[in-house]
């Protein structure tokens, strides 16, 4: 048993995609997490306020977890933190009161513009460290397993 065990450990040090994602993902987030931690904004909180602004509307809370490939648990308690500070708010209600729908407030708006140097500076560090055709690379692989990668116009 021991021998399988060994023999297991060897085989997932070598090949385990699932493990060398992981760590690349704690090892980029940390990296946001760091650049964004004077702005107020977790990465995750920064993505949802890209998803509300390039939505240009309200959008259900179900339709932003399922675009950015999160729980809808996670994404309930990402909106009532964000929704506490201002940045998002309820666009619709329910006649239960439950939230319906959301949107980002003008706080949100400015709290997502001026997060822009530190996410640039946390986006060309990791693109540094990865190449250039690393965002590329990711989205074959997204889309590869079945996840819809958004695209949007950029300006400037």
């Amino acid at each position: 048993m021991q021998h399988a065990a060994e023999d297991f450990a060897a085989e997932m040090a070598q090949l385990c995609m699932g493990s060398r994602i992981g760590r690349l993902h704690r090892v980029v987030a940390r990296r946001f997490e760091l650049a964004l931690a004077p702005t107020g904004l977790t990465p995750p909180q920064l993505e949802i306020l890209a998803a509300l602004t390039v939505a240009g509307g309200a959008v259900t809370p179900s339709a932003l977890a399922h675009v950015l490939a999160v729980e809808r648990s996670t994404m309930s308690r990402n909106l009532a933190l964000m929704r506490e500070r201002g940045w998002v708010e309820p666009a619709e209600l329910s006649p239960s009161g439950r939230t319906t729908t959301v949107a980002i407030t003008t706080a949100g708006g400015e709290t997502f513009t001026n997060a822009r140097r530190a996410w640039r500076e946390a986006q060309d560090a990791v693109i540094g460290a990865l190449g250039a055709g690393a965002p590329t690379a990711l989205d074959d692989w997204l889309t590869g397993l079945g996840v819809p990668v958004p695209s949007v116009e950029v300006a400037g």
